[in-house]
């Protein structure tokens, strides 16, 4: 039995407990109030772990200048271990996954996945089609359905519009899902994407009226935190910029929302990046900076970004049900002249 077997038969018999409102069980996420009270779901399948280094050290310690006795590879899975938190030399906590008495990787480089493949619909796409999660670790992509050559790889919790379902000559389900920079098509296997439905999106507390919500950005804390009538409602770490400036001080509104999009920087840009099904994405200035879901990294409550605001995708995803405007389900694409305000604060006392 190799070492990533032995691996797994020690977590099988491991349970994943995962709030169900987007508020998480890690370090400082949290929600309060009666209108989030938690509900915790117990996972049966295992829980894996997507590795987001082309090379992540095994340590022998929960330190990162401990001795290593190997590596794991870019994209490798492998099942999810026991995650613990130690106070680096500044006096941080930090998390790391417990493979073995002498095993630890860093929790910041990977993705907590599941692997969940589905069962194509009966019913026929809705007109104009539908949005789709990617529900596996990952996914090959190919421009045509059944074709040898890979185009690249989607992964877990990317969301997609998918245009159309088509059979290929052995029977095999694909879906289309539409490439919204460049108007192509991409093709995955259809069991690897799970449809959204629209109870899914439907928004967080409605009945509170707009200018009664507020969200404030905290970015010496790295830390997002949601208010109703001045009460904290939601509170979880993200992670904004890099450089000073490239997340905005100042009060914002997410006037402008997108369940999906493909991210790319500007032409002539050093720091290059194409990142397809960005999931849940809230606007709030008008040069791009947003709230979205990060599936390339989990080094949350440390700048990371080039402007925007990174979170887990399922806390990416309260906000965009929590904050105004209301998205309708059908929609890809969605403004409105008003929106939740949003106070990006230096944090020492204000913008």
């Amino acid at each position: 039995m190799c070492r990533l077997e032995k691996f797994y038969e020690r977590c099988k018999k491991s349970f994943f407990f995962q709030a169900e409102d987007g508020i998480r069980d890690l370090v400082r996420s949290r929600g309060l109030g009666d209108v989030y009270k938690r509900q915790v779901l117990i996972d049966l399948d295992p829980p894996l772990g997507r590795i987001l280094r082309y090379k992540l050290l095994i340590h022998e310690e929960p330190n990162a200048l401990s001795k290593n006795s190997g590596f794991y590879k870019y994209d490798d899975i492998i099942p999810l271990p026991k995650l613990i938190y130690v106070e680096n030399v500044l006096k941080r906590k930090v998390g790391w996954y417990q493979i073995s008495d002498t095993e630890y990787i860093e929790a910041a480089w990977v993705q907590p996945v599941f692997d969940r493949p589905n069962a194509v619909p009966r019913e026929p796409l809705p007109e104009g089609g539908a949005l789709g999660e990617i529900s596996v670790p990952k996914v090959p992509v190919y421009f045509e359905p059944n074709k040898l050559n890979i185009l690249r790889t989607f992964y877990y919790q990317n969301n997609f519009w998918v245009i159309n379902l088509e059979y290929d000559e052995f029977g095999k389900a694909w879906y289309e899902l539409w490439d919204d920079l460049n108007g192509l098509s991409n093709y995955v296997p259809a069991s690897a994407v799970r449809l959204i439905k629209p109870e899914e999106v439907t928004p967080l507390s409605p009945d509170v009226p707009a200018d009664a919500k507020r969200i404030e950005l905290d970015l010496y804390k790295q830390e997002i935190r949601a208010f109703e009538y001045e009460r904290l409602v939601f509170q979880t770490l993200c992670s904004t910029g890099i450089r000073d400036g490239l997340t905005p001080v100042g009060r914002w509104m997410t006037n402008r929302k997108r369940p999906c999009r493909r991210m790319v920087n500007e032409p002539g840009n050093p720091n290059v990046y194409d990142l397809p099904g960005v999931p849940w994405v809230s606007y709030i200035t008008l040069f791009g900076v947003a709230f979205h879901g990060a599936f390339w990294h989990s080094n949350w409550g440390n700048v990371m970004s080039n402007g925007c605001i990174n979170m887990k995708p399922e806390d990416a995803k309260w906000i965009y049900r929590w904050s105004n405007p209301t998205v309708p389900f059908n929609k890809y694409y969605y403004t409105e002249e008003t929106g939740t305000q949003v106070d990006v604060l230096t944090g020492f006392g204000g913008f």
